[in-house]
C-alpha cells in the first residue's frame, strides 16, 4: 500500500518524512473507503501494548485518498503515526495532548490547500469538536492557533511547545 504521492510531498515539505518510517506506516496501513458510511468508524490510529504497557506495533485505518477530505483525514491518522512511531517499544500513554499536532497538520494542509470545500469542511470538523468532541480535541482546538503563530518545521519543537501548553492550558 502506498500512500498519495501529495500526501508524501506533504509530509517531506514539513520535515516529517523518513522513509523507514514510511514503509513501517505504510505496511500498517489499511485503507477505508470512506463512502461506506458504516466503514468511516474504523478510521484512526490503534495501538498494541505489551503487558508493561510498551508500544509493541501501531496500525492506521485511513480512507483511500480520492478528495480533498479524504486527504486531510489521512494527514491526521498518519501524524499519529509519525508521533508514535517514535515511540515504538517505550511507555505508552495517552495523554491530554494526543490530538494536538494531528489537528495542526489537519489546519497547515488547509492553509496549504485553500479551497472553499476543504475549509468549510475543516470549519465543520472544528464546530463538531465544539459541540461533542473529547477533551483531547477541545484542548488541541484550543492550543492550534498558538502552535500555528509558532510553527517552525521541527515536529520534536512542537511536540514540545505542546506539552508546555499543556500545563499553561489545562482542560477540565
Amino acid at each position: 500500500m502506498n500512500y498519495h504521492p501529495r500526501i508524501i510531498e506533504f509530509f517531506k515539505r514539513h520535515n516529517m518524512y523518513d522513509p523507514v518510517m514510511f514503509k513501517y506506516l505504510q505496511k500498517n496501513t489499511t485503507m477505508i473507503d470512506y463512502n461506506d458510511i458504516e466503514q468511516r468508524a474504523y478510521i484512526g490510529c490503534s495501538y498494541l501494548l505489551d503487558k508493561d504497557d510498551k508500544l509493541q506495533s501501531l496500525s492506521l485505518y485511513i480512507p483511500y485518498m480520492d478528495s480533498e477530505e479524504t486527504m486531510l483525514i489521512s494527514i491526521h491518522e498518519i501524524t499519529h503515526g509519525i508521533e508514535n512511531y517514535q515511540k515504538l517499544g517505550k511507555k505508552f500513554q495517552k495523554d491530554i495532548t494526543i490530538e494536538a499536532l494531528p489537528l495542526l497538520y489537519e489546519k497547515i494542509y488547509i492553509l496549504e490547500n485553500p479551497s472553499d470545500k476543504l475549509i468549510k469542511y475543516g470549519n465543520y470538523l472544528d464546530e463538531l469538536i465544539l459541540e461533542e468532541s473529547a477533551k483531547e480535541y477541545k484542548f488541541a482546538l484550543k492550543i492550534r492557533e498558538e502552535l500555528l503563530k509558532n510553527y517552525n518545521y521541527n515536529m520534536k519543537k512542537m511536540t514540545k511547545l505542546t506539552k508546555k501548553l499543556a500545563k499553561k492550558n489545562p482542560i477540565k
